[in-house]
């Protein structure tokens, strides 16, 4: 059966930004952290040029995933080859150092991100907040942002609070609300509140994580009212190489390669332009909004 080939109504912009990927390996020169039981195959920077190449986008942003290494490698290596056209998110680090913030700062990375979880008691919640607003105010200095992949509870119950942190906060891939929840929701209602502030950003990324059945498309609804709230501080990424939902493990299995998802990401830039209401809009999301947000 032929694939179908995917085409953005838009012509994709020159120095288009893919503002959230990552890199995992090599293995044998960067090793999981000890203890890793859901193994990554390697996705090399190579690999990530090949689909830039395929999809016309040119910078990008490298978050570095959180938990599957020991520290920020092979991130800052990355960025040091790829030059001007990349920046990095670190992994968190709550305890990281003034000096190491300001020697991230030159090598290329913008901002921490932070995955608190999701459904937890109201203890964990403030303990949370009180880490956000201890790292914000030492991020400020550098222009550095906070990233939070958010969800359920804990998302619902942050998101009226995050107005007031001092530094930008982006909502990773559409605040992993499913379109079917979202009307009458009352956290989705808090969303749209808080993109009404100045330091309020969102990833419009993700439809393939919030809808079933490979219907990208029907994140539409979602992408188009977070767009609209906020136009002028949303951006995109193919969040390549589009990690899946690790399988159960029970404590003595040996470790296990988990398989990357089949994901067009012409496919997503379609559903992007399809989500912006013109070509303008479509260009700040790609272009504008990245090149002022990680400052390229």
């Amino acid at each position: 059966m032929t694939q179908p080939t995917y085409s953005p109504r838009f012509p994709v912009p020159k120095e288009a930004c893919d503002c959230h990927y990552h890199i995992f390996g090599p293995g044998d020169a960067y090793p999981p952290k000890e203890g890793t039981v859901h193994l990554m195959p390697d996705a090399l920077p190579e690999h990530h040029a090949e689909m830039r190449a395929r999809t016309g986008l040119e910078r990008m942003v490298l978050v570095q995933p959180g938990g599957y290494y020991s520290n920020d490698y092979p991130m800052l290596d990355v960025l040091a080859a790829e030059g001007d056209k990349a920046r990095g998110i670190a992994a968190y680090d709550p305890f990281i150092a003034d000096e190491e913030i300001a020697q991230k700062h030159e090598a290329g990375v913008r901002g921490m991100r932070f995955s608190p979880g999701r459904n937890v008691d109201d203890e964990r919640i403030e303990v949370v907040w009180g880490q956000i607003m201890s790292l914000a105010p030492r991020f400020e200095p550098h222009g550095w942002h906070l990233q939070l992949l958010l969800s359920g509870h804990m998302r619902d119950e942050l998101l009226p609070r995050l107005s007031d942190v001092p530094v930008p906060v982006v909502v990773d891939h559409l605040g992993l609300f499913r379109p079917e929840r979202t009307e009458g929701h009352e956290g989705f209602a808090k969303f749209l509140k808080f993109l009404e502030s100045d330091n309020a950003w969102v990833k419009v990324s993700g439809a393939d994580r919030v809808t079933r059945d490979g219907a990208f498309e029907d994140a539409l609804p979602v992408m188009q009212a977070l767009i609209e709230a906020a136009p002028g501080r949303a951006v995109w990424g193919t969040d390549w190489p589009h990690t899946s939902e690790r399988p159960p493990h029970k404590e003595g299995d040996p470790a296990v390669e988990v398989p990357y998802g089949e994901v067009d990401e012409n496919r997503c830039l379609a559903v992007l332009a399809d989500a912006c209401p013109d070509e303008e809009t479509f260009k700040a999301i790609l272009v504008d909004n990245p090149a002022r947000l990680y400052g390229f």
